[in-house]
């Protein structure tokens, strides 16, 4: 657990997400791929590539690919992104002598949980270089509080306790400093400046996203509960990455995949709508001198776990749950079931699951929605509709979901690893 709340602390979001797989992936000896050369890989070996910085893929190889039998491929997909809130490129905000920072909505944050609390900044930043079409690239964690966003009074607001509406433009625009001077710098890009140590004016362009900077920690009496920020989707990819990673591959090809892009919908190049994982699969396959058609038999004759985070039953409000099938914390893991393939679940797939999280000793839970309500979706049916292999959908139970603090139960953390650990060794 404290090697996961160390990732956390490492990973503020999706680009740092992936630098610290690349991290684990070389330190466990596995080998970085390009994307755009003739890969060389043989049995036994252990691989990785990244696409667009915020994606990650590794697979592990058997001893001998002479057994090789269906499912051919075995993954578990999740997904690198959180809500929060992106900086626009615009110029610093500058009203009554305050210096704020205008920004957008990423995903879907829960607005109220953001407010009075110490954030800072990390993401991308695009730098100037000789040739156009490739400029620099360069990660920043600015790793303090460097903007708040304040409340307003309850003397103001009289009604504040009795549900209000934010207005994102208007009500969540993060405080960074005050304005002493109206030909002061922007406060973000000399920020921005320092800690790179370039001029500003080779600075382009940023992704940059809001973080909590407050640590993750253990929580309840007997320290039951895991509290931080994006354990939506963090503990599936730090489950399944450490699964691969442990695990021996003997009859399939083991893969992990992390996308971005899932809070705002997958479509993109690194999120899961996008063609890249056949495309990726299918490199690997080539590279192992299969054919087209064996190639597409052995997609066909695959099985993907998708992995996100479920909903547990919430103590407070149980009536918002189907009142016959409930989900708790420190349970196991959870399949996530909808008729209508929001989450891509048939009892033939996910029956896999739960035979695989029997083998392993570990309980395992079914969630389904109220049938009066509409639930959310994930990357399962996103990837099912381009990669026709077999998919479920499953995840560890949590209560806030996409706050800015979330909890989950120690030990789901353990049950869900040795299940992934179980299913990579099957």
């Amino acid at each position: 657990m404290r090697e996961f709340m160390q990732f956390l602390k490492d990973s503020p979001n999706c680009f740092f997400a992936v630098k610290s797989l690349k991290s684990m992936f070389e330190e466990a000896g596995f080998q970085e791929l390009s994307l755009y050369e003739p890969w060389e890989i043989a049995a036994g070996g252990r691989y990785f590539v990244i696409v667009g910085d915020s994606s990650c893929f590794a697979f592990a190889l058997p001893s001998s690919l002479d057994n090789l039998k269906d499912p051919y491929f075995r993954l578990i997909g999740a997904h690198t992104d959180q809500p929060c809130f992106r900086v626009k490129p615009s110029k610093e905000v500058r009203q009554n002598g305050y210096a704020k920072l205008n920004i957008e909505i990423y995903g879907g944050p829960i607005f109220n949980t953001w407010l009075d609390r110490p954030l800072s900044l990390a993401g991308r930043v695009t730098l100037k270089s000789e040739d156009v079409f490739h400029p620099r690239t360069e990660f920043v964690d600015l790793k303090k509080p460097v903007l708040t966003i304040p409340n307003l009074a309850i003397h103001m607001n009289r009604k504040v306790n009795e549900g209000e509406a934010l207005n994102p433009q208007v009500d969540l625009l993060p405080l960074g400093g005050l304005v002493e001077d109206e030909k002061q710098v922007p406060l973000l890009l000399e920020a921005l400046s320092n800690v790179l140590g370039v001029p500003q004016e080779e600075i382009l362009d940023f992704d940059l996203f809001t973080y909590l900077v407050e640590e993750p920690m253990l929580a309840g009496f007997h320290e039951d509960f895991l509290s931080a920020s994006h354990l939506d989707d963090l503990v599936m990819i730090h489950t399944a990455a450490t699964a691969l990673i442990e695990s021996e591959p003997k009859t399939g090809i083991n893969l992990f995949c992390g996308f971005d892009h899932e809070e705002v919908g997958s479509r993109s190049r690194t999120g899961a709508a996008s063609k890249t994982l056949s495309y990726l699969l299918e490199k690997l396959s080539l590279s192992l001198g299969r054919t087209r058609e064996q190639f597409i038999a052995d997609m066909m004759q695959s099985f993907l776990i998708s992995g996100d985070v479920a909903h547990a039953t919430h103590p407070n409000h149980p009536e918002k749950h189907d009142p016959f099938m409930t989900t708790h914390l420190g349970k196991g893991p959870v399949i996530k079931i909808a008729a209508g393939q929001s989450y891509m679940t048939q009892s033939g797939d996910y029956t896999v699951f739960e035979q695989i999280c029997k083998k392993a000793g570990v309980p395992v839970q079914k969630f389904t929605n109220r049938s009066d309500s509409r639930g959310g979706s994930t990357i399962g049916p996103v990837i099912a509709g381009n990669t026709p292999c077999r998919v479920m959908d499953m995840g560890i139970a949590i209560l806030a979901m996409h706050s800015a603090r979330e909890m989950m139960a120690v030990k789901d953390y353990e049950y869900t690893k040795k299940a992934f650990i179980t299913y990579f060794n099957e």
